[in-house]
């Protein structure tokens, strides 16, 4: 029954004496009507904080919130969608991704905003949209190789799953020299299964 402001004043204490930075993060910004840089960062902190932990509700409802309160850039609506995609909302996600798009020019962010939408798609068996939004993403990717090899391995992976084996092969041998060029172990991994997987397919076991 308490006023807002009476319930905002009581946040602002609780922030001031709770050490879980989760908790503190959320009633600073239950305090706020609008959200100034520290409870921004606090939330965007504790976001990662609840994501690292296996939370990804938690974890877009706290972006959700620094958004709410001033924060809306295309950055946090993104982080926002693979949370919500994560906790199995996917229609929450398509819908945060596909607004996102419509706004952002060509370039990276866009490309990495194509990839996950991508993966909604893929999470609906819409493997038609997925193989299309993953092509428009290359488009985007630029000189950034990690990302290139991340959309040429789940584009690989699109083209599998329509029975286009060879042409699955070629982006996954694709993804491969990106990615020896790159030098970074984890997705080298990846394009590797998935072009060894690919090739046993063929019959080149």
């Amino acid at each position: 029954g308490a006023s807002p402001a009476r319930r905002r004043r009581m946040h602002r204490l609780l922030a001031g004496v709770v050490d879980d930075p989760e908790l503190h993060a959320r009633h600073l910004a239950l305090a706020a009507v609008s959200g100034d840089e520290q409870t921004l960062t606090a939330l965007d902190a504790a976001a990662k904080l609840a994501r690292q932990r296996g939370q990804p509700a938690a974890a877009a409802e706290l972006v959700d919130l620094a958004v709410s309160l001033g924060g809306d850039t295309p950055r946090r609506r993104l982080r926002s969608a693979r949370n919500h995609l994560d906790a199995g909302h996917p229609a929450r996600a398509r819908a945060l991704l596909q607004e996102t798009i419509e706004k952002l020019p060509s370039g990276t962010l866009r490309a990495e905003a194509l990839n996950a939408l991508a993966l909604v798609a893929l999470y609906h068996d819409s493997l038609t949209e997925a193989n299309q939004l993953l092509e428009r993403a290359l488009g985007d990717v630029g000189d950034q190789l990690a990302l290139r090899v991340q959309t040429l391995v789940t584009l690989s992976f699109a083209r599998l799953n329509t029975g286009d084996l060879a042409d699955a092969l070629h982006i996954a041998e694709d993804a491969v020299a990106d990615a020896e060029r790159l030098g970074y172990p984890p997705l080298l991994s990846q394009a590797l299964t998935m072009a060894v997987h690919l090739r046993f397919r063929l019959g080149e076991g």
